[in-house]
């Protein structure tokens, strides 16, 4: 067998490239001899998988983001019915253990008790609402010369573009709408239900596409992903009734005309960072100046006081750390979503980001900062996403 390959070598010039037989007493080096070196054709092979293999990946990714492109509205509601069946689910929670009823009822009763809360409340101030919202918002130019006036503007400094009066109307149109309130509403509830009622069929879901060895460490990363969801639907849902209560209590006792609708818009718009609570009392102050100049300083300083609470008082009390994002990123957010997604996504800024810090922050920063590298013996706590090495 030996004998047949040396001449084998020496017929086709010699393993050295030399015409002469190598001498046998010399063991064969790595790649040659007895250890064939690969071909050009092995290597075209190997090229062209690889390359079979990121073109399937770019493919799928393109459809992925092509799919996500045309849902976008659907994928946020199913965002945010997440995040409020989190919060349903540690409601239920809560419930069976200090009443010690089964969680499935502890669920079935909270879920109730909510509809039953805004169904009372559409009910008892919705009519109100809309006939004081569309009365302000056809007195809109005689407040906006008032206030221009008393505050001594010049001419056309407070005025509606036509443009926005047709906005305006159509919006008015929309929430007066149950289709267009409702069908949103219940693609939320369904999916806040059925992820409260199992939670742990959909972590599940998410841990058997990793191995064994990561699923802990990817448990751990969804249980952080769940408290910030968690932390931003309290916090949203307390700044709203509190903001909203001391908000119309408030406006109430100044004296505004439509001062529901106006405490509505205010406490509504308090969710959005950044510029909501800005937007959000501009009309009651513009009104409260139309009053009196008396009224509007009542007015403005009821709107600081509302914004001090609540970035103050709810926000470092409810949300904490957990959901804190610098400033610039949530404008930079809420710039791309609102183009991308509209009001949804502007919504929807600060619980994204959330989710996105707590990702990047548990899969790349967090192992390799502050002492907190994982432990290379044991695979669990491993970072899915490491850093490539150096090269060199």
């Amino acid at each position: 067998m030996a004998t047949r390959h040396w001449r084998s070598s020496r017929r086709h010039g010699g393993i050295l490239g030399r015409g002469r037989e190598p001498d046998p007493s010399v063991p064969p080096r790595v790649g040659s001899g007895m250890t064939p070196r690969p071909t050009p054709l092995d290597t075209s092979v190997s090229f062209r998988q690889r390359a079979r293999y990121v073109v399937v990946l770019v493919a799928l990714a393109v459809v992925a983001l092509f799919v996500l492109w045309t849902t976008r509205q659907a994928v946020l509601l199913v965002f945010l019915g997440v995040a409020i069946g989190v919060l349903f689910f540690h409601a239920s929670q809560w419930l069976a253990e200090r009443t010690g009823v089964p969680r499935g009822a502890a669920l079935a009763g909270v879920v109730l008790a909510v509809i039953g809360a805004i169904a009372s409340a559409s009910a008892l101030g919705g009519p109100r609402l809309m006939a004081e919202a569309s009365e302000l918002w056809g007195a809109a130019p005689e407040f906006l010369e008032a206030t221009r006036a008393r505050l001594g503007l010049p001419e056309g400094a407070l005025s509606l573009p036509s443009d926005l009066n047709a906005v305006g109307g159509r919006l008015l149109g929309w929430f007066s709408s149950a289709a267009g309130v409702l069908s949103g509403a219940l693609v939320v509830l369904v999916v806040a239900v059925y992820t409260a009622a199992s939670p742990a069929q959909y972590t599940g879901a998410v841990d058997r596409l990793f191995d064994r060895d990561h699923q802990p460490f990817v448990e751990d990363v969804l249980s952080d992903m769940g408290t910030v969801l968690l932390a931003w639907v309290k916090g949203v849902g307390i700044a709203v009734a509190v903001l909203g209560l001391m908000a119309v209590v408030g406006l109430t006792a100044i004296g505004l005309p439509g001062a529901l609708a106006l405490a509505a818009f205010a406490a509504v718009l308090t969710v959005i960072p950044t510029f909501g609570p800005f937007i959000g009392w501009a009309p009651a102050i513009i009104v409260g100046f139309a009053e009196g100049t008396t009224t509007g300083l009542w007015t403005l300083g009821l709107a600081v006081a509302a914004q001090q609470v609540e970035g103050n008082l709810i926000t470092p009390k409810v949300q904490g750390a957990m959901i804190r994002v610098a400033p610039a990123f949530v404008v930079a957010g809420q710039i791309v979503l609102g183009a991308l997604t509209g009001f949804l996504g502007i919504l929807l800024v600060v619980p994204i980001l959330g989710v996105g810090r707590v990702l990047l922050q548990r899969l790349y920063i967090g192992p390799f900062v502050e002492g907190e590298a994982a432990d290379p013996d044991d695979p669990s706590e491993a970072a899915l996403v490491e850093p490539a090495a150096e090269a060199g």
